[in-house]
């Protein structure tokens, strides 16, 4: 008989099984220089920035780190979805377009965020001796004009020479210069202006100003957008977040309160519509408390930070659905069969559906191809063999599931980084260091 606690353990155990293996697949995906690491560390940071969960002490230390001036705006690149597809299916190709886009603007100062969905988003930063509010009228006017022709010619030149370079369809949204420590109000813009961009064009928020009445923001179907994203677990529920709370911003606090505490409880609803059975409680009480602490800008600021908590900030590229049966099937197969000569088809007979449907299910609920974690799967135990053993490399081929020994030298290697031989060598030195 099945009791909650062997339930609870079961589903810790599996959990366990396909997250471990996942990092292992993930890592020997990914082969990255010095370069790629310093990509992931600036990317990281301005997620931080533009979506508001960083303190104030924080982002000073962002600004120092990246060597970010005191001004900037924010362009929004966002890629066609067939392009998005292409970039998806190998997580190698988006460093190749970091690395040219930051050819393209090594002579401004600038930092560049994740692919989050199907954006890109590029900090520029300025460093004036005056700020804009400090300017005459004339002089500002002029000052900003003169960003805003330079972030113009930036989006030109980017839209063209990513089609010449990688034959991606970009459209680009454009913000407007602002301080820093307000950077949040550009990313917003650069978001607006992007709704109104056609493939392979820009807008700045000003073309969006001039045409003044033109503009018209629908807050509940915004509304509705946001609760579909936060359900289906897409990234763009931030962009519709932080839309929602620009159009509340200008509102009393009072005002504020009610649509910030209306707007938290219709994501939590959200959540759970998806099926969120390890969701984390959400303190309405204590959070009701806590609100009635701050105002103004502070309640913003609040707003984002409940809205990354209760969404759990960014659901991984790759996530998998532990509940899924087939899901918990296939690890069953799996761990009883994988040093077996096995196949695809045998793994779908299992679970009495067809293989081309057992393998588009797969790779939507796992974030990988059945093929993936089979061979991950028996190079993981290959690796305890050659670690633990007197054995052979032809004698572990044979044991893992292979018959040709030199088919599964590339595939250890190719998720290892070194060939079989090599892997002996280098456990055989560290235990003659140990003893």
């Amino acid at each position: 008989m099945q009791t909650p606690n062997n339930n609870k353990a079961k589903a810790a155990s599996e959990k366990d099984f396909w997250n471990t293996l996942q990092a292992e697949i993930l890592i020997s995906n990914q082969k990255l220089t010095l370069d790629d690491v310093q990509i992931l560390i600036e990317q990281n940071l301005l997620f931080s920035m533009f979506f508001r969960i960083c303190s104030q002490i924080e982002l000073i230390n962002i600004q120092s780190l990246l060597h970010i001036k005191d001004h900037g705006y924010v362009m929004m690149l966002n890629l066609s979805s067939m392009d998005r597809s292409i970039i998806e299916k190998s997580s190698k190709k988006i460093y190749p377009i970091h690395h040219y886009i930051k050819k393209q603007l090594e002579h401004i100062d600038h930092v560049i965020s994740p692919l989050i969905g199907s954006r890109i988003f590029i900090l520029v930063s300025h460093d004036t001796n005056q700020t804009p509010q400090s300017l005459t009228d004339e002089k500002k006017n002029t000052r900003l004009s003169n960003y805003e022709a330079e972030s113009l010619t930036l989006a030109d030149r980017l839209i063209l020479s990513l089609h010449n370079k990688f034959h991606l369809s970009v459209s680009i949204g454009i913000g407007s210069l602002t301080g820093i420590h307000s950077i949040n109000s550009s990313f917003i813009e650069a978001l607006t202006s992007l709704h109104y961009c056609k493939p392979n064009q820009k807008v700045h928020i000003k073309e969006i100003v001039k045409a003044g009445n033109g503009f018209h923001f629908d807050y509940a179907e915004t509304e509705k957008h946001m609760i579909d994203a936060i359900r289906l677990r897409k990234l763009e529920a931030y962009d519709y977040f932080g839309m929602l709370l620009e159009q509340i911003r200008p509102m009393n606090d009072n005002a504020k309160r009610n649509r910030i505490l209306e707007i938290l409880v219709l994501a939590t609803h959200a959540m759970r519509l998806d099926g969120q059975k390890e969701m984390k409680h959400y303190d309405y009480v204590g959070n009701l408390k806590e609100i009635m602490e701050y105002r103004g800008d502070q309640l913003i600021e609040w707003a984002y930070k409940q809205f990354v908590y209760i969404t759990g900030y960014v659901k991984p590229q790759n996530s998998i659905d532990y509940s899924n049966k087939i899901v918990q099937s296939t690890k069953e197969y799996l761990e009883a069969h994988f040093t077996e000569d096995i196949t695809l088809e045998d793994a779908a007979a299992q679970v009495n559906i067809s293989p081309q449907y057992f393998s588009k299910l797969i790779k939507k609920t796992t974030g990988f191809n059945f093929i993936d974690w089979l061979s991950m799967m028996r190079v993981r135990k290959a690796k305890e063999l050659l670690s633990n053993s007197n054995l052979t490399v032809k004698e572990v081929c044979y044991m893992v599931g292979y018959k040709d020994p030199n088919y599964f030298s590339r595939i250890f290697k190719k998720r290892v980084g070194i060939t079989p031989s090599e892997y002996i060598k280098n456990n055989v030195s560290v235990k003659n260091k140990m003893n």
